[in-house]
């Protein structure tokens, strides 16, 4: 994929935003071309070297119709068993997860944090921070990407987020 100044995309661990600008940066003797990204969702501005890229798995933005097809699965499913009890292997599950970096991986780890926090609410035992972690993750990563997307700020996206799916975002609504 051919990035430019402009263009929109998602940087896995960092989330939806643009390239912001291109420059040179001098470092060990050696000059590079990179790409400045600023993101929708933190006060972040990173440089990466342009033939960094594609191995970073960046990509351009969905586009705002698939966004919102594909995060309905939530309205209709929230809750998806993650078929493991294991703390551990959880985690390891949503490190592979937020590594395919997709719409499809977020949902999925939606789902599977909100089965997490039905469970523990049944039996009566406490939400462990990492699975709020995890869902604030998924969650800001598919609302910054349908913001960028759709150019509109965090904040409307995230209302549109809640309109489609019935969920709460706890992302503030101000």
């Amino acid at each position: 994929m051919k990035f430019k100044i402009g263009s929109k995309v998602f940087y896995p661990s960092h989330g939806a935003g643009w390239i912001k600008a291109e420059k040179e940066i001098e470092f060990n003797g050696e000059i590079k071309k990179y790409f400045e990204f600023e993101f929708i969702n933190a006060q972040l501005t990173i440089s990466t070297p342009i033939e960094n890229v594609e191995n970073l798995s960046v990509r351009p933005v969905f586009n705002q119709k698939d966004i919102k097809e594909k995060v309905l699965t939530l309205k209709k499913k929230p809750v998806k068993d993650p078929k493991t009890t294991d703390f551990n292997k959880l985690m390891e599950i949503f490190k592979k997860l937020e590594n395919q970096a997709n719409i499809e991986s977020a949902i999925e780890t939606i789902q599977y944090c909100n089965h997490v926090k039905r469970q523990r609410e049944k039996d009566g035992r406490l939400i462990p921070v990492t699975i709020e972690n995890e869902l604030g993750r998924a969650v800001g990563d598919i609302v910054g990407e349908l913001a960028v997307s759709s150019g509109v700020k965090f904040v409307n996206a995230a209302r549109s987020f809640e309109k489609l799916t019935g969920l709460e975002t706890k992302i503030p609504l101000e």
